[in-house]
């Protein structure tokens, strides 16, 4: 491998070969790195390997800017793996200094198999933290260690992908590097999220991505929930006669006994099986057609999203979707159902909780009985129903995913630290909301209660954060702030970052604050959603600290 030896940098490689002897002596006396000259080794990344030492620097540069980079201290004979711009030879061995490249990455992950994401099978609790930013992770990890909770911390739609000019490898390689970072040696996942074609699939499998979530939109014929019965009779009687008599002699008028303790039953009426064929057959031969091309072949956890629809999933619909798999010898991972009532971007749930609760239950069984888990989708701030759903799948398990609203937290940093940018942002994504009409639905959108930008000023505009129509605003309009341009410059995105870069560790506080507020209430620590908001540090004075 190519590397370049600076000539100023003898002294530097000096003192680092000089650390690396005391993180040995250190080993061999059981200390704990708390005596190294040079602050900038970041403790929680130092690794040992026999004799080989591995650790990131985090070196603060002119801007006030984290970088990080990989020091290697290994072998000769094997430390050609790396790609090193600076290096240091010292008998049989050599000390590197590299970046956190790809190449590098695959280097390290041959000698530290905790590197590569893993299977989220063997895991009770796991919850998606989707990154938009790619500088999340860190506090993602750190406030995850030691709760028995895997994270799935490269989790990235197409869409999103597109959104912020990133790719999977982008989102993969962001993601890894943290984990080494943090030294986070417990499993972590790395997911194709909401792959729609074979094509999207094929470029997570290949990225290294270890779960697949198929969202079957594209498949799913929503249209005929909206029809008459005399209309689903119709369609239902064009089928093949082989196939009519498959799905009645199946679910006409039958009754199934579901749950752990066959506590439930979901029934079919006439109606419930024309809807169900006709709605989600289609999407049960994409996903049976994926799973045989790439899940199998591959072992890739398998999740199923039926929750990109206009329409709540009934009970009898599951149980189709699910039983028809199971038929064909196919056992999700998990699956997303859309559950009763609104799961909007970046708020809490709408709807009915004793409702929520008895649709939930249903689905928690059906699942159950099949032999996965539930998959909560948009699963961002939606407290209320987080302790119905923590104790109803409190002894077969959950995974609920989150992404948007970890942007919102870096959006709460603009507000505290330059109030005039956050008000700037708020102004342009209120006047130019048309932008995402077409891909989300949400209240911000129709109800006109959306905080009027003259409202907004730079001494009263963290509030915008805490009203649910500010934070659909922002939370929607977050590939358009980051990608307006002026006169071929970008409006805000170099200004956004600036201030985040300088400001990383209150982004981590207000990361960790946000995940409590979830996890709390997921693990039952706390019974209601105020009952943990009023546990938490209050956000709002939490920026005088830094």
């Amino acid at each position: 491998m190519q590397y370049l030896l600076k000539e100023d940098s003898t002294m530097d490689l000096d003192k680092l070969l000089k650390n690396v002897q005391k993180i040995l002596a250190d080993v061999d006396n059981d200390a704990k790195f708390d005596n190294l000259s040079n602050k900038e080794i970041y403790v929680p990344s130092i690794q040992v390997q026999g004799r080989n030492v591995y650790f990131n620097l985090h070196h603060v540069n002119e801007k006030g800017y984290t970088e990080k980079t990989l020091v290697v201290y290994e072998d000769k004979l094997s430390i050609g793996d790396f790609v090193a711009d600076e290096r240091l030879d010292h008998g049989q061995r050599a000390l590197i200094v590299a970046q956190q490249t790809e190449p590098n990455y695959k280097a390290l992950a041959k000698r530290f198999s905790w590197m590569k994401p893993t299977s989220r099978r063997d895991y009770k609790y796991s919850f998606g933290l989707g990154d938009r930013l790619g500088n999340a992770s860190n506090a993602h990890l750190r406030f995850l260690k030691g709760k028995h909770i895997f994270p799935v911390i490269a989790q990235q739609s197409i869409r999103e992908l597109t959104l912020m000019h990133r790719t999977n490898t982008d989102v993969f390689l962001d993601a890894a590097w943290s984990v080494f970072d943090e030294g986070f040696t417990y499993g972590w996942g790395a997911e194709g999220d909401h792959v729609k074609t074979e094509y999207e699939v094929d470029y997570a499998v290949k990225v290294g991505c270890r779960t697949i979530v198929l969202d079957c939109t594209e498949v799913i014929n929503n249209k005929a929930v909206t029809l008459s019965d005399e209309e689903l009779d119709k369609q239902f009687n064009a089928l093949d006669d082989d196939q009519k008599k498959y799905f009645n002699d199946t679910y006409l008028n039958k009754t199934f006994t579901v749950g752990a303790h066959n506590d439930a039953e979901v029934h079919f009426t006439k109606h419930d099986v024309e809807e169900s064929v006709l709605t989600f057959y289609g999407a049960v031969l994409f996903a049976t057609k994926i799973y045989h091309k790439f899940v199998v072949p591959y072992d890739l956890d398998f999740e199923i999203s039926m929750d990109e629809t206009p329409y709540s999933t009934t009970n009898p619909n599951h149980y189709f979707f699910a039983n028809e798999l199971h038929r064909r010898g196919i056992t999700p991972t998990t699956m997303a159902p859309r559950f009763y009532g609104e799961f909007q971007k970046a708020i809490d749930y709408i709807g009915d909780l004793d409702k929520f609760e008895k649709d939930f239950s249903l689905h928690e069984k059906i699942a159950e009985h099949f032999g996965y888990k539930l998959s909560v989708h948009s699963g961002s701030d939606k407290l209320s129903v987080y302790p119905i759903i923590g104790r109803l799948a409190k002894a077969h398990g959950w995974h609920v995913k989150t992404a948007g609203t970890h942007w919102l937290e870096a959006c709460r940093v603009i507000a505290h630290k330059d109030p005039q940018l956050f008000v700037d942002m708020y102004r342009y994504a209120y006047n130019n909301l048309d932008d995402v009409k077409d891909f989300y639905v949400f209240n911000a959108q129709t109800d006109g209660n959306a905080p009027k930008p003259e409202t907004v000023t730079p001494d009263h505009c963290q509030f915008v954060l805490s009203d649910d129509d500010g934070r659909q605003v922002m939370h929607t309009m977050f590939g358009s702030l980051m990608n307006a341009q002026h006169n071929y410059h970008y409006v805000f995105r170099d200004k956004f970052w600036d201030i985040l870069k300088k400001n990383q560790k209150l982004y981590d506080k207000f990361l960790n604050i946000h995940l409590a507020e979830h996890i709390d209430l997921l693990t039952g620590k706390y019974a209601t959603k105020q009952e943990a908001l009023d546990a938490l540090e209050p956000k709002t004075d939490i920026a005088k600290e830094y």
